[in-house]
């Protein structure tokens, strides 16, 4: 996939055909922002235009992606790029290990064969365990002139500092909604109101939203409706059943993104901001009789206490107890005393 095939991303992307074409390209990146956003394709991208065989003549650094390297990069078995991402992915908390790390030195050893560097690119760097951070950390410190590193992460503050100081730093933001929803009117075959859908709820992310089923998250859209606002809040059984339910479910993450959103669309009905994409939109009456119950600065503080909820999960956080404090508190609000 060459530059010219990714949607959004403009400015990083400028950013790297410029140090391409005026020949400043440093030797070693670190590509952050949410998953699923486009900075993998980026990376291969730029990794196609150092080796294509046959670039175009224009004026803006790009691959041709047809020619051999090019394909061969898409698929990872080009000889000059190496490829690491965690072992075992389908497991919990997968890590990128010292070993894969190691496969770095039999890569840099020889110049290239094809185009003008070596590329190693890192995916979810932030996996790496401490020993394989250290062994990389080596290598950067005194590069090879022939080698690119390219790190992908959407949790940065997880690599080491020394590694981050070698590397520069690129942010991807998320895409517009409305650039989701043309790209999924145009290149899928759902239809308007299911593509607004599902770039309402991908959170500005290409790769997530085309894999996600419109039918499938309006079921989901509609049990976490009744799990956040239904009438099991004047329950306290209920709230200790659902909290252990969605725990030993492994639902606990994907609750509390929903949690969230719900919380936003009740937020933005209760700053009269009505016309801002709206996820529950179908429970808008619903949604403005709650406004009229939960002052602004409450919706914020349950929402910041999602967060923190959220981020507690890399922490080992008791996600039970945190769910049953979360629920109590909105009872609280629903229902005072």
């Amino acid at each position: 996939m060459p530059f010219r095939s990714i949607i959004g991303h403009q400015r990083p992307i400028k950013w790297l055909q410029t140090a391409v074409k005026t020949n400043h390209l440093g030797h070693a990146y670190l590509f952050h922002g949410e998953p699923e956003i486009g900075k993998r394709h980026t990376a291969k991208a730029l990794t196609q235009l150092l080796h294509c065989e046959h670039p175009p003549t224009d004026s803006t650094p790009d691959a041709c992606g047809t020619c051999r390297s090019c394909h061969q990069v898409e698929q990872a078995i080009h000889p000059d790029c190496l490829l690491i991402e965690p072992e075992d992915s389908q497991k919990q908390n997968p890590k990128i290990k010292i070993d894969q790390i190691r496969a770095i030195e039999h890569l840099v050893i020889y110049r290239p064969l094809v185009g003008s560097h070596k590329v190693c690119l890192i995916d979810q760097a932030d996996t790496m365990t401490t020993e394989a951070a250290n062994a990389l950390l080596k290598t950067l410190e005194d590069p090879p002139d022939h080698c690119l590193f390219l790190l992908i992460s959407s949790r940065p503050e997880h690599l080491l500092p020394t590694i981050r100081s070698r590397c520069i730093s690129l942010r991807f933001s998320p895409l517009p909604t409305k650039d989701i929803h043309e790209f999924l009117i145009h290149h899928s075959a759902m239809e308007s109101n299911d593509a607004k859908f599902i770039a309402s709820i991908s959170e500005g992310r290409l790769g997530q939203a085309l894999h996600l089923d419109p039918k499938d998250l309006k079921i989901k859209l509609r049990q976490y409706w009744t799990l956040l606002f239904g009438e099991h809040q004047t329950s306290e059984a209920q709230i200790f059943d659902i909290s252990e339910s969605l725990v030993k479910s492994n639902q606990a993450s994907e609750a509390i993104q929903w949690f969230q959103q719900g919380l936003r669309d009740l937020l933005l009905l209760s700053l009269e901001e009505e016309n801002s994409p709206m996820l529950f939109r179908e429970y808008e009456p619903a949604l403005r009789q709650l406004a009229k119950r939960i002052p602004p600065l409450a919706i914020l503080e349950l929402s910041q206490e999602l967060h923190q909820l959220d981020r507690g999960q890399q922490r080992n956080l008791n996600m039970q107890i945190g769910l049953e404090q979360f629920f109590f508190h909105l009872h609280d609000q629903l229902d005072p005393a």
